[in-house]
C-alpha cells in the first residue's frame, strides 16, 4: 500500500538537506572535523537504532530526514577521499580489481543481508558497501566504468536523484486522479507515458536547478 505522506516527506528531507549542507560546507573544508562528526552522529544513530522498537523502526530511521544525517556527511567525506584519490596513478588493472571487489563485496553483504536487523538495513549497514562502489566507479580507472561511460547512461546517472524526487509525486497523482478520473488509461499505455513524463521533468530539473547549484556550491568550496 502507498503511504500518502511519501511525497511530503521527501521534499522535506530535499529541503533538510539543503539547509544541513550549507550548515557543514565550512567544516567540509577540513575533513578532520568532519570525520569527527560523523564519528559522532553514526555512534549516536546506531546506539539509538538498537533500542528502537520494531513497529517504530521506519518512522525513525528511515523516513525521518533528521536521523540521515549520517548519510548524508558521508557523501561529503566520500567526496574528499574522491578528490584526494583522483589525483593518484591508478592503473587500468587496479582500477579493475577495485571496481570488482566493491560489486563482489557488496553482492555479498546483500545476500546476507536478511540475517541482520532490518533497522540497520535501513541506512548502516550499506554505508561502507555503497561508498566503495561509488568511490571505486567515480574514478573511472577500471573496466566496468569505462563500459559504463556510455553518454547516454552517464546522463541517466546524472539525472537519476531528481527521478529519484519526482517519480513517487508524478506517480502517486496519476493514480489518485485515476480513481475519480471517467477515463480509464491502460497500464501498457500509460506507463510509457509516465515514464517519458518522468524522464522529461528530470531532465529539467537537472539542467535548470540542480546543475546550476552544483556550479554555486562549487565555487563556495573553491
Amino acid at each position: 500500500m502507498h503511504n500518502p505522506q511519501i511525497p511530503p516527506l521527501t521534499s522535506l528531507r530535499l529541503f533538510f538537506a539543503m539547509m544541513v549542507f550549507a550548515f557543514l560546507v565550512p567544516l567540509a573544508k577540513n575533513y578532520k572535523h568532519l570525520l569527527c562528526l560523523f564519528a559522532f552522529a553514526a555512534s549516536t544513530v546506531v546506539t539509538g537504532m538498537y533500542f528502537t522498537p520494531e513497529a517504530a523502526i521506519k518512522g525513525y530511521w528511515y523516513v525521518n530526514p533528521l536521523t540521515r544525517l549520517p548519510d548524508f556527511i558521508a557523501g561529503m567525506l566520500l567526496f574528499r577521499l574522491y578528490e584526494y584519490f583522483q589525483t593518484k596513478d591508478i592503473t587500468l588493472l587496479q582500477g579493475s580489481i577495485l571496481e570488482v571487489l566493491s560489486v563482489v563485496f557488496f553482492l555479498f553483504l546483500y545476500l546476507y543481508a536478511s540475517e541482520v536487523p532490518k533497522v540497520y538495513r535501513y541506512s548502516c549497514y550499506y554505508w561502507l558497501p555503497v561508498s566503495l562502489v561509488l568511490l571505486s566507479f567515480s574514478l573511472q580507472k577500471g573496466i566496468l566504468s569505462r563500459l559504463l561511460s556510455n553518454r547516454f547512461l552517464v546522463k541517466g546517472g546524472e539525472i537519476s536523484y531528481s527521478f529519484y524526487l519526482i517519480h513517487l509525486f508524478v506517480l502517486l497523482s496519476y493514480a489518485e486522479w485515476q480513481k475519480t478520473a471517467d477515463m480509464k488509461i491502460a497500464w501498457y499505455v500509460s506507463i510509457p507515458i509516465l515514464f517519458i513524463f518522468i524522464i522529461l521533468l528530470s531532465l529539467l530539473s537537472y539542467q535548470y536547478f540542480e546543475r546550476p547549484m552544483n556550479r554555486k556550491v562549487k565555487q563556495l568550496l573553491g
